[in-house]
């Protein structure tokens, strides 16, 4: 009797094998597949031709691409190699082998379609009932721009860029010159009309030096000659070529807002967020949680007008907790609504004094001043900024009340407590995937990018569903 079971490379199926065979009923492959059967790709199937070779269809390149963005990988020479390889990929692809090139040209080629894609399938999770409408969640994670930092330079450094490649092509000229005249005294009269390898690469360089100088509006202004839209944004500790990944998630965890921009603050993206995310689910979100860094008054008005129910700390609001055990801090000090006074610890009366615009911010604000504090023994306490003590409130500084005594309610503590859950969405799409930089180039390609991580997110929640 033997021991071991039977080994034979060359075994021969009794009946011929179907490669779903080779895919387990509840593997990721299988629901991809589903869901991309039901995405209309008449808008792509338009841009082909009927001359030539067949083509690949765009249902088979979109599984391909969303099951390896799923996965982690979205490199077009692995997801081709994987069609020879992998199960799951030959599955997908009806065991065609795509060139890496037709699988980057798709994914290049049709940028736009992308986010028809996402909103698809955002729309296939709330139909079935896995996108909770009511509160959202807002963040952003910094991903690493496809460009280097040394070729971002201010103008300054690309007019000396621009000097330092003058100088270099004329001295080859020159040397070419010379070397012409030594080749004319041993070889005649010979064509020779064709530039250098090297000087073309550097006038090349030059021509885009020149672009580059050319969309430049102000002398501190910097640009990269690589991708023009990245800019330096603090992003995993340290100052980069970043781009700002903004996402809007759901109380169950579907991503349904997915976008990219350059700019470094998150304020101006608060209501960009909201607004998409409402206009792809077609619902209207009642609860908006981010942490401070989308906060702004204007912000705040905004939201409060749209009778959102908000959970956006400002910035201040966690030194102010620190400072309050200082006796004169503000929040001490009482407002008389009839006298339209403030009445400090000592009892002496803070009336308004002026209107005031913040220059930067454009913040209008009201300013009550004391002017008995040289008289008061605790000036010197109270008075850390001149001689009078002065308070300055924000014409919408009672909506920033609202939202701070709703955030300090153990009610509003705990549920505050769910914006975390975006953190571990970032947390398994850079750490678990290893996405912690971009490919693509521009802010309409990156968003493109982005959202193809995204749906790889909303995929395995999908499969998730399908398992439970």
């Amino acid at each position: 009797m033997q021991k071991f079971k039977a080994t034979n490379n060359e075994q021969l199926f009794l009946l011929p094998p179907s490669i779903e065979d080779f895919i387990p009923c509840d593997h990721l492959a299988r629901v991809i597949n589903e869901v991309v059967e039901t995405i209309d790709v008449a808008e792509v199937e338009g841009k082909y031709s009927y001359l030539g070779q067949k083509s690949y269809h765009p249902h088979l390149l979109l599984k391909l691409l969303f099951y390896g963005y799923s996965i982690g990988i979205r490199s077009g020479r692995k997801i081709a190699a994987a069609c020879e390889s992998d199960t799951a990929f030959m599955y997908l692809s009806c065991m065609y082998k795509p060139d890496f090139r037709t699988i980057n040209d798709f994914r290049k080629d049709n940028i736009d379609f992308i986010q028809i894609a996402f909103m698809h399938i955002v729309q296939l999770c709330k139909a079935l009932g896995m996108c909770k409408a009511g509160m959202l969640i807002i963040d952003s994670t910094k991903l690493k721009a496809n460009a280097s930092a040394d070729r971002s330079k201010t103008k300054e450094q690309y007019e000396q860029w621009v000097e330092r490649i003058d100088a270099d092509i004329k001295n080859m000229l020159n040397e070419a010159e010379q070397t012409d005249k030594k080749e004319d005294e041993h070889y005649g009269q010979e064509r020779g009309d064709e530039l250098p390898e090297t000087l073309r690469s550097k006038q090349k360089l030059k021509e885009k030096i020149k672009q580059a100088l050319e969309q430049m509006n102000n002398e501190k202004e910097r640009i990269n000659l690589t991708d023009k839209e990245a800019k330096f944004i603090k992003g995993n500790g340290k100052l980069d070529l970043h781009y700002s990944c903004q996402t809007a998630m759901s109380e169950d965890g579907i991503i349904v807002s997915a976008y990219t921009n350059n700019c470094a603050s998150d304020r101006t993206s608060t209501i960009t967020s909201v607004d998409n995310a409402e206009q792809i689910t077609q619902d209207v979100y009642t609860e908006i949680l981010a942490d401070s860094g989308y906060a702004t008054f204007d912000n705040y008005e905004e939201l409060n007008n749209r009778n959102k129910i908000i959970y956006i700390p400002d910035q201040q609001m966690n030194d102010e907790v620190e400072k309050q055990n200082n006796p004169y801090h503000r929040n001490h000090f009482t407002y008389d609504q009839e006298k339209d006074c403030f009445i400090c610890p000592e009892n002496k009366e803070l009336p308004f004094y002026s209107n005031n615009t913040n220059k930067r911010t454009k913040q209008q604000s009201k300013v009550y001043r004391c002017n008995d504090c040289h008289t008061c023994n605790k000036q010197t306490r109270c008075c850390t900024k001149g001689i009078y003590r002065q308070i300055h409130i924000e014409k919408r500084e009672f909506i920033r009340k609202q939202i701070r005594e709703r955030l300090n309610s153990i009610e509003g503590k705990i549920k505050y407590l769910k914006r975390m859950r975006i953190e571990s969405v970032f947390g398994n799409i850079k750490y678990n995937l290893k996405y912690i930089n971009l490919y693509l180039k521009g802010t309409k390609k990156t968003t493109a990018e982005w959202q193809l991580i995204c749906i790889g997110h909303n995929l395995k929640k999908l499969h998730k569903l399908k398992l439970a």
